[in-house]
């Protein structure tokens, strides 16, 4: 009987342990994340793994060896309970897929701001400062209120500048 494993990976070698897997006969699911980051002021997409380190793999464990997945370039081993080989439900197979396109990308909607919520703006001449959005304008522009010279101004900015501002951790 087909059940779904899942395979612990080395740091980063997902990619590296499914091409491996796949070319040993497994049939095998990596879901990887896209979403939107801001790196060195740039606002970038990314793609990684959804779950860093892990990735699944149907097999008959009964017809097919396991064994050789721990010896796989890229893998550490199956994630094991009480010695056995740990099996995944096949409706969280079902709902992961589902939440996923063909190529196994799920892409994160973008956070919507909510009026009175504190931002930083993240990149351009006023990279840094934090304000209080106040409306959107259109899809792409949107109202903040900046302390600039010791008074408060309105300025319209492109939304995909905003970042949601971290709250000051407690000491």
């Amino acid at each position: 009987m087909q059940r779904w494993y899942c395979v612990h990976t080395r740091p980063r070698a997902e990619a590296q342990a499914l091409e491996h897997l796949q070319r040993q006969g497994f049939q095998c699911l990596l879901l990887r994340l896209q979403r939107s980051v801001i790196r060195s002021g740039r606002r970038r997409m990314t793609v990684e793994a959804l779950f860093p380190r892990y990735l699944f793999l149907r097999a008959d464990a009964a017809a097919t060896s396991l064994a050789p997945v721990r010896s796989t370039r890229g893998a550490i081993g199956l994630v094991r309970t009480a010695g056995l080989p740990a099996t995944v439900p096949d409706e969280l197979i079902e709902r992961l897929r589902a939440d996923a396109n063909a190529d196994g990308l799920v892409t994160m909607p973008e956070r919507r701001l909510l009026p009175g919520e504190r931002v930083v703006i993240a990149e351009g001449p006023l990279a840094g400062l934090q304000g209080l959005y106040t409306q959107a304008q259109s899809e792409q522009r949107a109202l903040v209120l900046l302390e600039i010279l010791g008074s408060a101004q309105s300025v319209t900015l492109p939304v995909y500048l905003l970042e949601p501002a971290r709250a000051p951790r407690a000491a």
